[in-house]
């Protein structure tokens, strides 16, 4: 399966989702008579334990990976879905037309519960994207959990027992109501600027993952948009828009979870640890450091870190994002036919190539999931001239004399 989401994809899926959304929203007449309000419930149930699922699987695996990296981004993703998955939990629990919890079912809890559910979501979610990653010293997991415990349970006690003086937000067969408007323009604003921030790190480093959260939040925009316009919490917008959610969610895990969770070398095999290695030793290595991905035909190249680069006269910037062709078309013939062999026949490889009178040595190898290559690693590296070797040699003889 690949792991890399293309400009090209992206933008199939953003047109096809505005697409579907204007269609159903046309055609809103003719479609609903098929929505049978009897299946609703079910229907509502199914897709809102998809997005549980995914936020309670995100939510354990986050919680055992913090263990290995005490990464504050892990942590914060973790409870984050956490408490959304329980907000949502009770939202599908006490929808209009489920069985007895704690009290009748309502309309106004389920929406009160959804409400705190898309806030806490879309505020979080910019706060894990904007706040610069850094490892914690102290485990700090069972606080969290306690402190999300009390979080919850006070909605909980204030929805449950103050329901009938809430404020409405839905008014069955009339629609939506002004605060519940503002509040779901609010969480579309905040997944816009979510939108945003994911296509900015795009651009930075040309990882396809960021492209899998920007179009999680653009299904979840226009989830947003859609809960503004319903008239029935069993019409065919209230389905659309709960449909949209879970397509948001997908893309979600398809984004966060698999890349900034299942990719921790602690879970993966020796070939796919390559990124491991401390940021402090790569910075220090006496080399280049990099991997490629693949992208159409083309390999895009992203520095990883060394020392090595500035002597060749590059910045980072300058190879990011970049082919071969862009930075060093002179010898992209015949390196990219290296990159194409351990590509295709999931090989290692070690050659030198000459630039500007100096010979180094490249070492490329694959990086595997579920068997198949998804990237490349590789490695430059000076070759030292005969002559400096034996220098060296004589001065350490010359020094245990």
């Amino acid at each position: 399966m690949e792991r890399s989401m293309s400009e090209g994809r992206f933008l199939i899926y953003t047109i096809a989702a505005v697409m579907f959304f204007m269609l159903i929203h046309l055609y809103h007449s003719d479609l609903s008579p098929y929505l049978n309000p009897e299946n609703y419930i079910a229907i509502h149930t199914i897709l809102e334990f998809f997005s549980i699922a995914v936020s309670f699987s995100i939510f354990s695996y986050g919680w055992k990976l913090f263990g290995f990296t005490k990464s504050r981004k892990i942590l914060m993703l973790s409870f984050l879905f956490f408490i959304v998955g329980v907000l949502d939990l009770l939202h599908t629990v006490t929808f209009k037309g489920m069985p007895f919890f704690i009290t009748e079912s309502s309309i106004a809890k389920a929406t009160w519960f959804w409400v705190a559910a898309r806030v806490a979501e879309s505020l979080l979610i910019v706060l894990v994207l904007i706040l610069p990653e850094r490892q914690l010293k102290m485990d700090s997991r069972r606080i969290c959990l306690a402190l999300c415990t009390i979080v919850l349970g006070t909605i909980m006690y204030m929805i449950f027992r103050y329901e009938q003086s809430l404020p409405l937000l839905v008014i069955e067969g009339e629609g939506t109501t002004l605060l519940k408007n503002v509040i779901e323009y609010g969480v579309g604003f905040l997944h816009f600027i979510s939108i945003v921030i994911s296509l900015y790190f795009y651009h930075e480093g040309k990882d396809g993952q960021h492209l899998y959260v920007a179009l999680a939040f653009t299904f979840l925009f226009l989830s947003e948009l859609v809960f503004t316009i319903y008239q029935s919490v069993y019409d065919i917008d209230n389905f659309t828009g709960h449909l949209y959610k879970a397509a948001g969610y997908f893309f979600i895990m398809r984004g966060f979870y698999f890349s900034t969770i299942a990719d921790d070398s602690f879970f993966t095999g020796p070939r796919e640890k390559v990124w491991s290695q401390p940021e402090e030793m790569i910075q220090s290595h006496y080399g280049i450091i990099f991997r490629l991905t693949k992208q159409g035909n083309d390999f895009i190249h992203k520095i990883v870190g060394g020392g090595l680069l500035e002597d060749l006269g590059f910045t980072p910037n300058e190879i990011n994002g970049k082919t071969l062709k862009e930075f060093l078309p002179e010898k992209a013939g015949r390196v990219e036919k290296y990159y194409e062999c351990v590509w295709k026949n999931n090989e290692k490889i070690v050659f030198d190539i000459e630039i500007g009178g100096n010979t180094y040595a490249i070492s490329l190898m694959p990086v595997l999931n579920n068997g198949e290559v998804v990237e490349i690693a590789g490695a430059v590296m000076g070759i030292v001239k005969h002559s400096r070797l034996d220098r060296c040699s004589r001065s350490t003889k010359a020094n245990a004399l």
